[in-house]
């Protein structure tokens, strides 16, 4: 017998949902403009985020949790774009905070709405490929993941928000894990920027 919902948990989960529609409605808006090719090359995005001014860093930070949750943008091109708008360090700074808000995100929605919404955002083969997370050595698996540049770690981060980990873990994992590649493509981006 299932259990009927409080009125509590009925406010969190229309709030929920509120949340992810928001995100996706600015994200599939986002993307069906036209404006989406400014975010095809680090030039034409470093563009697009100056006519905002000190406002800049905030939309950037916004890009990056949309790219975490959606990935309209590759992900490799905002993490190198930041570097070339801000600088390594700010840059690297940016593009982890909007990464781990994209993360946590997604690993509350995942955990509270489950496989259905999992499936709606990760491909089968992919979720079949990796549902050994939920076993004993998942931590250090998702460690491995966030490090390496060749999985699809915003796709494995659904995956994670399954798993029975807390999500204060998943979240260390996944900054530990990513931060490498981003320090990495922030200084890239800022040393092209310098020259």
């Amino acid at each position: 017998m299932r259990k009927k919902l409080t009125r509590n948990e009925w406010k969190m989960l229309v709030a929920s949902l509120g949340v992810i529609g928001f995100v996706i409605a600015l994200g599939t808006i986002f993307v069906a403009s036209p404006a989406f090719d400014t975010f095809r090359t680090p030039e034409r995005m470093r563009e697009f985020i100056k006519q905002f001014g000190s406002l800049g860093p905030a939309v950037f930070i916004f890009l990056q949790i949309i790219q975490v949750i959606i990935a309209p943008i590759p992900g490799q091109v905002i993490g190198f774009a930041s570097g070339y708008l801000f600088g390594p360090f700010l840059g690297t700074i940016y593009t982890m905070v909007g990464a781990t808000i994209g993360f946590y995100l997604i690993f509350v929605f995942a955990r509270r709405f489950g496989r259905p919404l999992v499936e709606k955002f990760v491909d089968h083969k992919i979720l079949r490929k990796f549902d050994y997370l939920d076993h004993d050595k998942g931590i250090f698996a998702l460690f491995l993941i966030f490090l390496l540049p060749m999985f699809p770690d915003d796709a494995i981060c659904y995956i994670a928000g399954l798993t029975k980990i807390r999500i204060r873990t998943l979240l260390l994992i996944s900054i530990l894990g990513r931060l490498p590649g981003y320090i990495v493509l922030n200084l890239v981006g800022g040393g092209i920027a310098e020259h």
